[in-house]
């Protein structure tokens, strides 16, 4: 240990008066471990450590930088000191060698400027020599004097182990590629050495032009160095995947020239897994350049490209596979998921109905947890209506998206057979879209011929599992759906059935909906005393006598009164039995329905009734928007939100199982308390047509009344 470094610590820790660090210090005489921790952290020769020191001489002149980049050959010369004689390039035929000089001022130059010399040596802050700039701007002449003045710069590496081909590629610059390659031959270094260059992430000079998407780049690697389009980087991704990503049809069609090529891509991918995502035309040349593409798995799920192709739902696309490779069709990923599974997951029933025609037999591959298409279909597609009507009711012919191409089976008795079938858990494609709240996919599959009384192996039918759907809409339209067509429970005690959790929904509901009908008679009682015209000096109404103002007043009444009734009710609902309470929030959920409705009638009286004789045109538009408006509300919440009225009056009448019906009153009371909302809704509905076909027949009568009198 160095005695000065001792002696240096020491008394340090003299003046610091630490006692244990003195007598340590007094002990590390010859300890060479903490001769290291003694050491200065920047002197290599006392702390073993090779430290790199930055020379500032290979730092580029930003003079030299510039003139480089511009591609001025004088100025260059002038930086680097050297006579137009030295730097003479033969142009004349290229077949005539290139004479190199290895001579000190060639390799040095010799003018100073600033603080330093310029040298060809020089480069960048990402260690960009003079001949990677030059190569990336296409500048040949500057090219051509680097190189006789320094051929090895061919070869020389930036901080990304990239060589000036590489950023000629990446720019597209075909003609510099190409004069590389013929200075390169040329010179002792050779053009193998130039070309199979990689850079810090394993890509080739081809890597380069393809992902930049430089088409005549790429023209003249596959001419020089077909063999190139075979390797990949390190990520295992080949040049033809990288086109293929970019749907460069050009550059693909160049790389498919060498039959050879890769066309691996990450994670076991192929091109062909990339190209079936939306690019028709390539995925067509990849078949046909290599048929067997369309069997190959990835890493991830084992999946081939068919199951891609099945996901995104290109009828086009997945035709074209099956053209080339049908049986692709039976292929199974890691999960078990055959492509048909996978089509079935996303919806696409034209991608279905197309795999199901050209391989029937294909509706039997099940999953790893025993579940056909159905079952999928069920689970994830059943909320669409009409869902599987194309499926399973085809018949004669149809058009797919390629012209000419009929499809003429009709492929009905091949999901006969499988709609019956159960998974590993007992459940058959009924009780899964019976979990899944769909009541539509529940009435196709019993016009299919599903059995509604099949038990799964915890001994549910499927109408146990329309009980666990949070929302009491698909609650009560699949339960209305199965118990219409027959669907009764399976056997259990009473007294130990789950009841349906709404957590609390009636209760969220009520506090919501006092507030929005205290604000409705608050705006009600408003409108009653600041009426369309003021008043008089005696307080009475100015517009007392016109007939709109009076039925203004009637409706404004019926939306104060209607609001303040629906209040009384939610606020007695709170103190009430449940039972009370569900019937207490159905009455104020349509009362409020009315203020709705006579709110909107009382605005358009009111804009009437002020805007006076005259604007006929003005007066129809009022009246129009907002009827056209709350009649749109009416027809969608009809369809989407209720059942239609023919299924409850048949669930109320025609369902003899008495069994079934105790069994949703205890297990779904809140059903009862839909179905009667839902009856008044469609009563109410009826009354409000109605209303509205009066309104605007009065209101067309009034205005042709004023406008005769008028004349």
């Amino acid at each position: 240990m160095s005695v000065d470094l001792l002696a240096n610590a020491s008394r340090k820790a003299r003046d610091l008066e630490d006692e244990n660090l003195c007598a340590a210090l007094q002990l590390a005489e010859g300890d060479e471990r903490w001769n290291a921790l003694l050491c200065p952290p920047l002197d290599p020769a006392k702390c073993g450590t090779d430290v790199q020191l930055f020379d500032e001489r290979h730092v580029m002149c930003p003079d030299l930088y510039l003139a480089t980049l511009s591609g001025s050959i004088n100025r260059v010369n002038e930086l680097l000191g050297l006579t137009n004689e030295t730097t003479t390039i033969n142009d004349a035929s290229p077949d005539v060698q290139v004479v190199f000089e290895d001579t000190p001022e060639n390799q040095l130059g010799g003018k100073f400027h600033g603080d330093g010399l310029c040298t060809l040596q020089e480069v960048t802050a990402g260690k960009n020599t003079m001949l990677h700039i030059a190569a990336e701007q296409g500048h040949v002449e500057l090219v051509k004097l680097l190189f006789r003045m320094d051929y090895t710069l061919l070869t020389s590496e930036n901080s990304s182990h990239q060589t000036p081909l590489h950023l000629a590629a990446r720019a597209g610059n075909h003609g510099i590629i190409s004069l590389i390659v013929f200075l390169a031959q040329q010179s002792p270094i050779g053009v193998y050495e130039v070309l199979t260059k990689r850079s810090i992430h394993g890509d080739t000079v081809l890597h380069e032009a393809v992902r930049n998407g430089h088409e005549r780049a790429v023209q003249v690697f596959m001419t020089a160095a077909p063999a190139l389009s075979a390797e990949v980087n390190n990520a295992s991704i080949s040049p033809l995947y990288l086109a293929v990503v970019r749907k460069s049809v050009g550059v693909v069609n160049a790389l498919l020239e060498y039959k050879h090529a890769s066309a691996a891509g990450p994670k076991k991918q192929n091109a062909l897994h990339a190209a079936v995502l939306g690019n028709p035309d390539i995925t067509s040349m990849l078949l046909h350049w290599r048929p067997e593409l369309a069997y190959e798995r990835d890493d991830d799920s084992g999946s081939i490209p068919l199951h891609y192709a099945a996901s995104d739902g290109d009828v086009d696309v997945v035709q074209e596979i099956l053209d080339r490779a049908s049986s692709a069709v039976y292929i199974q990923d890691k999960e078990g998921w055959s492509p048909l599974h996978v089509a079935a997951r996303m919806c696409h029933y034209s991608v279905i109905e197309l795999m199901i025609n050209r391989c029937s037999d294909s509706v039997e591959l099940r999953d790893n947890e025993g579940r056909n298409f159905l079952h999928i279909v069920a689970l994830h597609g059943g909320r669409i209506s009409s869902s599987l009507k194309n499926v399973l009711y085809h018949h004669g012919s149809k058009k797919l998206a390629k012209p000419g191409n009929k499809i003429n089976l009709d492929h009905r008795h091949c999901l006969e057979k499988i709609v019956h079938e159960r998974d590993n858990n007992g459940n058959t494609p009924l009780h899964c879209a019976s979990m899944n709240g769909s009541s539509d996919m529940i009435k196709e599959l019993i016009k299919l011929g599903a059995d509604e009384t099949l038990i799964n192996n915890d001994g549910k039918t499927a109408l146990d599992y329309s009980i666990s759907q949070g929302s009491v809409f698909l609650m009560a339209h699949s339960t209305i759906a199965l118990v219409n067509r027959g669907a009764t429970f399976g056997p259990q005690r009473q007294d130990k059935l789950d009841h349906w959790k709404s957590e609390g929904i009636i209760e969220k509901l009520s506090k919501n909906l006092i507030v929005v009908c205290i604000l409705i008679a608050t705006v009600a009682l408003s409108a009653a005393f600041n009426v369309p015209g003021s008043y008089s000096g005696d307080g009475i109404a100015n517009l007392r006598l016109k007939k709109q103002y009076n039925i203004f007043i009637v409706f404004d009444t019926l939306a104060m009164s209607a609001s303040m009734t629906a209040v009384m009710l939610l606020v007695v609902g709170k103190a009430v039995t449940e039972r009370a309470a569900r019937i207490c929030f159905a009455i104020s959920l349509n009362l409020l329905w009315i203020c709705l409705f006579t709110m909107e009638l009382a605005f358009v009286l009111a804009v009437s009734v002020a805007l006076g004789n005259g604007k006929y045109a003005t007066k129809t538009l009022v009246c129009f928007l907002p009827m056209v408006f709350f009649t749109s509300t009416i027809i969608v919440t009809t369809l989407y939100c209720f059942p239609k009225p023919w299924t409850v009056y048949k669930f109320l009448m025609v369902s003899k199982d008495q069994q079934t019906r105790r069994q949703i009153e205890i297990q779904r009371p809140t059903l009862t308390t839909y179905i009667r909302i839902s009856s008044l809704f469609v009563i109410l509905n009826i009354f409000f047509y109605l209303t509205i076909i009066g309104f605007l027949w009065y209101a067309g009568n009034l205005s042709y009344s004023i406008s005769q009198h008028d004349i």
